[in-house]
């Protein structure tokens, strides 16, 4: 699931819990605090160092990115030295990342920024950074236009517009060449592949070759589509491409029947009596190893970044879901889930924490499955030092749901879900995986599934995605007293190093670490 130099996962940024920054009378040593905002500055310390430590200023004031820390954006990855190292155009010719409005080319609109941290000394570390431009970013409308030589799409508010008007939004998937060790190199995951930059400049090297093209810079390869988890999909889950060509056999017509709700194969759905009468229809040509693709009058709603190119301004697009429901036959292959919604507790054991703490043990899970009669299964992905990612079953009860399709996890608060089976603690992982079992939940120490592929590439069944949000110690009782650090010792991928790509050494704790001096892995502080 990586690509290049970095990896790439599903989702847009989860909200994350606001941390009260009221300090007691008496000074204290480490105070939590969360900063959300735009980026003011983006400074390396190290530009030649891949984990270097970096400055960061966000709402007028300064955090200290600490060396090995890697910062979280829609659908990827990255060091604070990568973000510099992958911005393109402009940026890259005068050595800015892009992200930040002192640039001497700021982006086209400002660059959001999430640093939950501890203030140590008078020093502010982050633990988790996430970027994006506004975490919140989202826009719907119907598909006017598909141009298949572009691959740009029309889209505005009238559900009958069969071409671009005025007021449309321009909208394209950031969907960049698949490298060589892709069976589908070289085109992108579910739609044509990203065009070339009209300039390409290397650092500081300017010349009559690379004008200061302020649309050099796009689309940001930084901010891409997930081309190993499908950020773009139907509602159910089901992925979905723009066609390429009038033919596309990658992205075939036939598996966009009349309907907009319908399931693959020769038979009907007729799903329980709670979710209503109505009998889902077949698709006896539709085929659950392709996609299915968009097309005009389709609902659609999508997030991305702005981009400009000679035609003007368009939404570089990241994530994109239509309102349709596509559904598998019950117990065939291949199925496919999607990971919506995440949430986890840095508290591990069941023990009393800290007198002065609420500390959380706690898991929430959302998302959807296209074959509801299989049950799906939660994984945490422990990723040490030195090794593969592993998966950890969490959970695999289902509360009955509203919907059709939709599975939700909300165990006990005490989940226990950072230790393994036999009790031993093994941290809060960065990632969770949802899978459908096939019919049983992988055994703990699997590795993370890479095959077999289907639908231009991907896994189907399983889907990667970072926590969504963390819910660290909250004070109790009386207010205003001593707030309690964000236990990032608890944080397995921040102090105990983290698993990367193999073209990367693998990442080492966090330096300086963003709380107490010489912190020991534990959950409990």
């Amino acid at each position: 699931m990586s690509r290049q130099r970095f990896i790439q996962f599903v989702g847009a940024v989860g909200a994350l819990v606001v941390t009260s920054m009221i300090s007691p009378a008496g000074a204290q040593t480490v105070t939590p605090f969360q900063l959300v905002g735009h980026i003011q500055s983006f400074s390396l310390d190290t530009p030649g160092d891949t984990f270097s430590a970096a400055k960061l200023t966000v709402n007028g004031i300064q955090v200290t990115i600490p060396r090995n820390l890697v910062i979280q954006l829609p659908a990827a990855y990255f060091t604070a030295q990568q973000l510099f190292e992958n911005a393109q155009g402009v940026s890259k010719k005068y050595n800015e990342s892009g992200l930040s409005l002192n640039d001497k080319f700021p982006p086209l609109a400002a660059f959001e920024v999430t640093v939950d941290g501890n203030v140590v000394g008078d020093e502010y570390r982050a633990g988790l950074v996430s970027i994006s431009q506004q975490s919140l970013n989202s826009s719907v409308g119907y598909i006017h236009e598909i141009d298949v030589g572009t691959g740009m799409i029309c889209v505005g508010g009238s559900s009958t517009a069969t071409t671009c008007g005025p007021g449309d939004t321009r909208v394209r998937l950031n969907d960049p060449a698949l490298d060589a060790s892709d069976p589908f190199s070289g085109d992108g995951r579910y739609g044509k592949r990203n065009p070339d930059p009209p300039d390409v400049c290397a650092p500081g090297l300017p010349g009559p070759t690379c004008a200061d093209n302020p649309n050099s810079r796009f689309p940001d390869p930084r901010f891409t589509v997930d081309q190993g988890n499908p950020t773009v999909h139907a509602l159910t889950g089901y992925p979905m491409c723009v066609p390429r060509a009038t033919a596309d056999p990658e992205c075939p017509a036939f598996n966009r029947p009349s309907d907009n709700t319908f399931v693959m194969g020769a038979d009907p759905l007729v799903p329980p009596i709670r979710f209503g009468n109505n009998t889902i229809p077949p698709c006896p040509a539709c085929d659950s190893r392709k996609q299915a693709p968009l097309r005009v009058g389709d609902h659609i709603t999508f997030a991305g970044t702005l981009a400009r190119d000679t035609a003007g301004v368009y939404v570089s697009v990241h994530t994109l879901v239509a309102d349709i429901g596509i559904y598998t036959k019950p117990g065939s292959k291949p199925a496919y889930v999607t990971l919506e919604e995440s949430l986890l507790g840095t508290r591990g054991p069941t023990t009393t924490c800290a007198a002065a703490a609420e500390c959380q043990d706690r898991l929430k899970i959302e998302g959807f499955s296209t074959d509801p009669s299989r049950r799906v299964s939660v994984y945490a992905v422990d990723v040490a030092r030195n090794g593969a990612p592993k998966v950890r079953l969490l959970h695999s009860t289902e509360k009955v749901q509203a919907v059709f399709g939709r599975f939700r996890y909300v165990p006990p608060l005490t989940a226990a879900a950072l230790f393994d089976i036999n009790g031993n603690l093994k941290g809060a992982p960065r990632e969770l995986m949802v899978g459908i079992d096939d019919p049983n939940p992988l055994p703990d120490g699997s590795e993370v599934p890479e095959a077999p592929k289907a639908a231009h590439g991907l896994v189907p069944g399983i889907y990667v995605a970072p926590v969504g949000e963390y819910i660290f110690p909250e004070p109790t009782g009386v207010q205003g007293r001593e707030q309690p650090a964000l236990n990032f010792q608890c944080l397995a991928f921040l102090i105990n190093g983290w698993a990367i790509p193999t073209d990367l050494p693998d990442i080492k704790r966090l330096d300086p670490w963003p709380g107490s001096a010489s912190p020991t892995f534990s959950c409990t502080e």
